[in-house]
């Protein structure tokens, strides 16, 4: 497969069903709590691959909008994957584990700043998702600054859900986008 010629709706398909995927091991693994278990980290493994997918994919699909602001949205989402690996491979310390991936959702954060824009530009995608990827945006990158300064309340688990919508529109929405040029974003 040539990786030039990968269609808009091909990738909306694949970062969508690869987004629901992490959406649903994340809370096997997270929720109630994180436990160092060979399930935990084989499933992290499995997201950090996914993640790198989703990044990917997310730049053929938003490439046509800022070629340059998509290979930095998709970067930042690589390296977060990067970083999550890092905190990986100290979860045997989860007060290490969560303080590597604490900074790492900083990056996320960012990325989520990207794609919102990307998406808020794009003429195939509606704007209330990018809408919902900036409130994602500002809640990890508040709860680094307020990891920073020592507290340990969480914005992000109440802002997160811009990223499980957009996967659910790439999905049933998405997957329809044919050309640029004659595409509805309802």
């Amino acid at each position: 497969m040539n990786m030039k010629n990968i269609s808009l709706s091909k990738a909306a398909l694949t970062a969508g069903i690869s987004l629901v995927i992490m959406t649903i091991l994340s809370f096997m693994i997270f929720f109630p709590s994180l436990q160092a278990t060979p399930f935990s980290v084989s499933g992290i493994v499995i997201i950090i691959i996914l993640d790198i997918i989703v990044a990917l994919a997310l730049y053929f699909l938003l490439r046509t909008v800022n070629k340059n602001l998509s290979l930095i949205m998709s970067a930042c989402r690589i390296i977060y994957a990067v970083i999550f690996s890092i905190a990986l491979y100290n979860i045997s310390d989860l007060a290490v584990f969560n303080s590597i991936w604490d900074f790492g959702l900083s990056i996320f954060g960012i990325h989520l700043l990207f794609l919102g824009f990307l998406v808020y530009n794009s003429k195939y995608i509606p704007k209330w998702i990018a809408l919902l990827l900036f409130i994602g945006a500002f809640g990890y990158i508040t709860d680094s600054i307020i990891m920073c300064l020592g507290y340990t309340f969480s914005i992000g688990m109440f802002t997160f859900f811009g990223e499980p919508v957009f996967a659910l529109w790439l999905i049933f929405k998405g997957r329809k986008i044919s050309s640029i040029d004659n595409v509805s974003i309802s």
